[in-house]
């Protein structure tokens, strides 16, 4: 965790640079007559049959022509296929819409293109850059829309398809655009090639060198995993994880593209009379996204939800479809076993009522959860590439928002793969559910996966065991394999740099940092996003040695340089004005602070929302700088509403939630009652004793101010503090000063300064 402080004010605050029902029961209803009865479903679950098949014929058709079993997309030679060669874009990532006419013609289940508005900047982008990432919802036409630009810029290019189950394909990938002189790298759902063992700057650079050009897509559901708490600012109490693939999305070219179809690509949608599916969802468009309704979004979200009905014939099926969601909620990405699929979706079925629901058979069940339904896509997908292994339809998971089950998490920990229990325990802190997390990073760093060492780090620093984290970093950097990654050798090392400066090593860890910020620069050059971001640390133990002049230069070089090479809304712009206000308050500017905290404050909720990390903590230190500038009415309205974000953010029992609530209590001590002071440290003190035990420092410090309050045996804490903490801590020396003094001024804690 960061914190910027004002000793004079007794502040040292945290930072971090970091479909109604009834409208879907009306599709349901609708829907007989877009699939155009019984002939055509009949015909569309050949045809979906067929296409489930169409990525194990590639793959058959390149064993066939020699290819080298290398995790990538061969035609029937074993080469790579090139773009304009494609025709059945269901082997590509697109969804199936129900079939036009022949389901044995190519592309019968895959409407015509109809030109979205953002199509020309996608193409653009694929002629100059090296990086681009088309974002959308679930369904919004983001694969469809990216791969035709590609096809119509690039059709003679090679296609370089890596499977996003295969660890070595991505490597392969690298090698393989080496070979060729034009190539685009097809990542679709990014997400799938990102966390342990995936995809990180250094391989990026690799996939990319002159001639090729990597396309990927993301859901904007999974979008938001990597920017709502993750700044470029490498600061690894934010809690987010997953900075490796942070960083990777933060170097693309990046388009958004919407669910909902504006008028104009509605417009185009029916100049395609003679296509009854493009002419149906254009008559919907008002409600519904023109390619989510051709997916069968919708419909398949109201079949699933239906299904849990008591009159309903499929509640196993529904069960299955749920513990799928449930697993993909919780991390993972990867296609699920039956057999565990089958032991989750116990615990689902149970959850609703159990044999009293009558359920189907097994076989039932899976025969409906898989079943192409309204001729499109099935609630669970069977995956080519693993057999008896199934993907949920993603329009599900980012549909509902119900809470992970306490014996899901420590069922997926016990049979997932280690790389995949890094993905869990990252999931498992955005949950709140940390010792899911721990248990997570711990399962998948005792088989050798080292970057689980930053999850776990930051669990044990966030609860202020600091030589702890740092101690398992370096014994992961020192255990790590010869051929690790070296992004992610780097990445550890960017957080040693950091616990090690919250456990007062302050010249260490900015002798590391410096090491880590010339290195970003040898890389990537001065203005690349990364060496913006270890810039900061460099900035922070600057300010913290004592010299926040020199901190707030280096602050103002790394703004000037975010904001002409990224603009003013970028993330990372952001963060460079989180450094700027901080070293402007440890200069002791307090005037100018409260002016740059409460514009970063003001900025930040409008592009980030009210409960991004770095809202809440701008807002923080902007209720620092108000009660230094002497308005504590202010400071403690302020301060109220950053425990309310930071309990939204962290949940009612972390560390830092505890951490606000003091500062919280002692500013109503100076300012408000004691009285006051004493009905909110009464309950804080139980709720550290509970969480956290009776030795843990929050909880010295909730008895140490109610000493101050008249409510504590200061003898007895004196004893407690001298047992549990340093003798020289700042808790155990003003208890024995006030014992010989009872009148000296009151002090009151001060978190530790990281």
């Amino acid at each position: 965790m960061r914190m910027w402080g004002n000793r004079s004010g007794g502040w040292w605050l945290l930072v971090t640079v970091a479909v109604g029902v009834s409208g879907v029961s009306w599709l349901a209803r609708l829907l007989p007559g877009v699939v155009g009865g019984a002939m055509v479903a009949v015909a569309a679950t050949v045809g979906a049959a067929l296409t489930q098949r169409g990525q194990r014929l590639v793959e058959e058709a390149a064993s066939r022509g020699g290819a080298s079993g290398d995790g990538l997309l061969h035609d029937r030679q074993g080469r790579l296929p090139r773009l304009r060669d494609i025709d059945d874009l269901l082997v590509i990532g697109v969804h199936p819409a129900a079939p036009e006419g022949s389901t044995h013609a190519p592309g019968s289940r895959v409407p015509p293109f109809v030109r979205r508005d953002r199509s020309a900047e996608i193409e653009d982008a694929l002629r100059t850059e090296r990086f681009v990432l088309v974002v959308g919802e679930s369904t919004a036409g983001k694969s469809r829309a990216a791969f035709e630009a590609a096809q119509a810029v690039l059709p003679q290019a090679a296609l370089v398809l890596p499977d996003p189950t295969e660890p070595a394909a991505l490597r392969a990938a690298a090698a393989a655009v080496r070979r060729e002189r034009r190539s685009v790298v097809w990542l679709d759902d990014v997400e799938r090639y990102l966390g342990a063992g995936g995809l990180t700057l250094h391989l990026l650079e690799r996939l990319a060198p002159p001639g090729a050009v990597v396309l990927a897509t993301i859901r904007a559901q999974e979008r938001a995993r990597y920017t709502d708490v993750q700044g470029l600012a490498r600061d690894p109490s934010d809690g987010s994880g997953g900075r490796v693939g942070r960083d990777v999305l933060a170097l693309t070219r990046e388009i958004r593209l919407d669910r909902r179809w504006h008028a104009e690509e509605v417009a185009r949608a029916r100049e395609f009379g003679d296509d009854r599916r493009l002419a149906q969802a254009a008559d919907i468009a008002d409600r519904y996204g023109v390619a989510e309704f051709l997916a069968a979004g919708p419909q398949l979200l109201a079949a699933w939800q239906d299904a849990w009905a008591p009159e309903g014939r499929h509640v196993r099926g529904a069960a299955l479809v749920s513990a799928a969601v449930e697993a993909r909620r919780a991390g993972w990405n990867r296609p699920l076993p039956a057999a565990l699929l089958r032991d989750l979706h116990e615990r689902q079925l149970t959850a609703h009522g159990g044999i009293r629901l009558r359920p189907e058979s097994w076989e039932e069940a899976l025969e409906w959860a898989t079943r192409p339904l309204y001729a499109t896509s099935g609630l669970l997908i069977p995956h080519d590439s693993a057999p008896d292994a199934y993907t949920v339809f993603d329009y599900l998971p980012d549909a509902v928002d119900d809470p992970v089950l306490d014996d899901t998490w420590e069922r997926l920990i016990a049979v997932a793969e280690p790389e995949v229990c890094v993905d869990i325990g990252w999931a498992a802190i955005r949950e709140v559910r940390h010792t899911a997390a721990r248990d997570a990073f711990q399962r998948a760093l005792d088989n050798g996966v080292v970057v689980a060492a930053a999850g776990l780090a930051l669990l044990l620093g966030q609860n202020w065991r600091l030589d702890e984290a740092c101690q398992v970093l370096r014994t992961a950097l020192h255990s790590a394999p010869a051929d690790t990654d070296p992004q992610s050798l780097y990445e550890l090392r960017s957080d040693l740099s950091w616990w090690t400066g919250g456990a007062g090593n302050k010249e260490e860890a900015l002798e590391l940092a410096t090491e880590l910020h010339e290195e970003a620069r040898l890389r990537y050059g001065e203005d690349h996003p990364e060496s913006i971001a270890t810039a900061f640390h460099v900035t922070r133990w600057t300010a913290h040695l004592g010299r926040p002049a020199a901190a707030l230069d280096l602050a103002l070089d790394a703004l000037e340089r975010s904001l002409r090479t990224l603009g003013p809304t970028h993330r990372v712009t952001l963060d460079c004005r989180f450094e700027v206000a901080g070293c402007t308050a440890a200069c002791g500017r307090t005037a100018e602070a409260v002016r740059l905290w409460g514009e970063l404050a003001d900025d930040a909720t409008r592009l980030l929302g009210p409960l991004d990390r770095l809202t809440v903590d701008a807002r923080w230190n902007l209720a620092g700088a108000v009660c230094d500038a002497g308005d504590t009415a202010l400071g403690l309205r302020l301060t109220e509403e950053v425990v309310d974000g930071r309990t939204a953010l962290y949940g009612a029992d972390h560390p830092r939630t505890f951490a606000v609530r003091l500062q919280q209590a002692a500013l109503t001590a100076r300012s408000v009652a004691r009285d006051e002071a004493l009905a909110l440290l009464a309950p804080l003190h139980q709720d550290t004793m509970r969480a956290l035990g009776p030795e843990h420092e929050l909880t010295l410090a909730a008895r140490h101010q109610l000493a101050l309050c008249g409510n504590a045996d200061l003898r007895a804490l004196l004893t407690d503090c001298e047992r549990a903490l340093e003798p020289d801590h700042p808790l155990t020396e003003d208890c024995r000063a006030r014992l010989t003094d009872p009148n000296r001024p009151a002090w009151h804690y001060e978190p530790p300064s990281w």
